[in-house]
């Protein structure tokens, strides 16, 4: 039996498809669109909302009419093959796809660094556009920022690992690039030019630098820039970097969280990730993205995910972000990705021996397969290392399956317990969640005056989290986490 042709799919650049090596052209650049979004999600997507996605302006009745046509010429050029849909929803097959994008991201997962920049020759889909679709610029845009973030942080990464003086430069040249206003970029050049000999390379970099910043921003350099600049002047060896210390920003950040001024968090870490080094950053932007998956932003919060594990190798923090955009993925609606990102977290989890992190990987495999034994698991590992905000997470949702079970109770005593710990960490928009829980376990049971107190409570905290006056859907719809 003849094995199945290749579908190559070429997102790097101006979109490309090849079959078994051979060019395709699609006839529209929607069915380019169309091949260039289901390649890169990786499951099925509804037609409702490929329908919407490239033709918004249409009614629903054109939209889906469009997109039926647009998939029977697609369908034709990739002779028959790879796709595959019903009356709902549409799929790539991926087990015959090749994808740049995919490899290269497979590359940075394996730690094979140089080899994934060099899978990065142009930025994604960089040149192709739909002249009547914003919501597909805004999808693309957001996908291209997250590659490029991806991008950004193996090269800093190669920057500061490659023995090889001029490779080393070649990697930071590249990396400032990308944001010609990275201080991080610039004083990583500026000690390769001095290490390697190179004092007055070093100091004209110090000085495109202040030039960038003051013509860009109307700024002078971070004072550790300055500090550099300084030493190399001198001859002496380079300022020792002080010690990591937690950002301002990022510690408001932490409490506008809390608070539920999330359009505020989001602004603080922002700002925190100014002057943060790789590790702090990629803290940061999982913190970022927890926030916008908070919201309901799933497209935010996934770009975020992204950043947050870009160039990590620590098993133990790749797991933690992995399990969140699992949950995150699970509440967007795309269950078989959900699974697929909670198994990747607890092998993560398993291979790092982190208790912290392995908590959190049954957490979301407890939620996905309504597995009491992997909440409990959770629920054990977070109480032994003192975990509260996991614990609390765990409780509510084992609580969750034991009503489901019927055991109104205990299910009662473990939101409680749950409650209380958020409440203690002044957690507003989970102790919101648990309220609207309590009273529904308490209307379960026929305790009808304090369950319509704990819906009080409730709504009063819900209608406080983010803006109040926007009642952010997402936000009122958060049952489990």
């Amino acid at each position: 039996m003849p094995a199945e042709p290749r579908l190559s799919v070429f997102l790097f650049g101006p979109p490309r498809v090849e079959r078994d090596g051979r060019p395709v052209e699609p006839d529209t650049r929607k069915a380019i669109a169309l091949l260039a979004y289901l390649a890169m999600t990786g499951h099925a997507e509804g037609r409702d909302r490929l329908a919407a996605l490239l033709w918004p302006d249409a009614d629903d009745e054109r939209a889906r009419g469009a997109l039926r046509r647009t998939l029977s010429a697609l369908r034709t050029a990739l002779g028959g093959e790879h796709l595959a849909s019903d009356g709902l929803r549409v799929t790539l097959d991926r087990d015959a796809l090749d994808c740049d994008v995919h490899r290269f991201r497979a590359l940075l997962g394996a730690g094979r660094l140089a080899e994934a920049v060099n899978v990065y020759s142009v930025d994604f889909l960089s040149g192709f556009a739909l002249r009547d679709s914003v919501e597909f610029d805004e999808w693309q845009a957001a996908e291209a920022d997250a590659l490029r973030q991806e991008l950004a942080g193996a090269l800093e990464r190669l920057t500061h690992d490659e023995r090889d003086a001029v490779r080393a430069i070649a990697y930071a040249r590249r990396w400032l690039s990308l944001d010609p206003l990275n201080e991080a970029a610039h004083r990583a050049l500026m000690r390769l030019h001095a290490r390697a000999g190179e004092r007055a390379a070093a100091l004209r970099q110090y000085r495109e630098c202040a030039l960038a910043l003051d013509r860009e921003l109307g700024v002078a350099p971070h004072p550790e820039t300055s500090a550099l600049r300084d030493a190399i002047e001198r001859g002496d060896p380079e300022p020792t970097p002080r010690p990591a210390a937690a950002s301002v920003d990022e510690r408001v950040g932490d409490l506008y969280t809390l608070h539920g001024d999330y359009a505020k968090a989001i602004a603080s870490y922002t700002a925190a990730l100014t002057d943060a080094q790789p590790a702090e950053r990629r803290s940061i932007e999982h913190k970022i993205a927890d926030v916008h998956h908070r919201r309901g932003e799933w497209e935010q919060a996934e770009t975020h995910y992204r950043a947050a594990l870009a160039g990590d190798e620590d098993a133990a923090r790749r797991a933690r972000v992995t399990a969140d955009w699992s949950l995150a993925a699970h509440r967007r609606g795309e269950p078989v990705r959900a699974a697929r990102l909670a198994e990747e977290a607890l092998s993560l989890a398993k291979r790092a021996r982190d208790d912290r992190a392995l908590a959190q990987a049954h957490n979301i495999l407890g939620i996905l397969g309504g597995e009491r034994s992997h909440l409990e698991q959770a629920v054990a590992l977070s109480e032994r290392i003192g975990d509260r905000a996991t614990r609390a997470a765990a409780l509510n949702n084992l609580a969750l399956a034991l009503r489901r079970s019927g055991e109104h109770d205990r299910a009662i005593a473990f939101t409680e317990q749950a409650l209380a710990i958020c409440h203690d960490l002044g957690d507003r928009h989970r102790e919101a969640a648990l309220h609207n829980n309590l009273a529904d376990l308490m209307n379960a049971i026929g305790r009808r005056d304090e369950a319509m107190r704990q819906l009080k409570r409730a709504v009063a905290l819900f209608s406080e989290i983010d803006a109040p006056d926007l009642r952010e859907p997402e936000v009122w719809k958060l049952v489990e986490w």
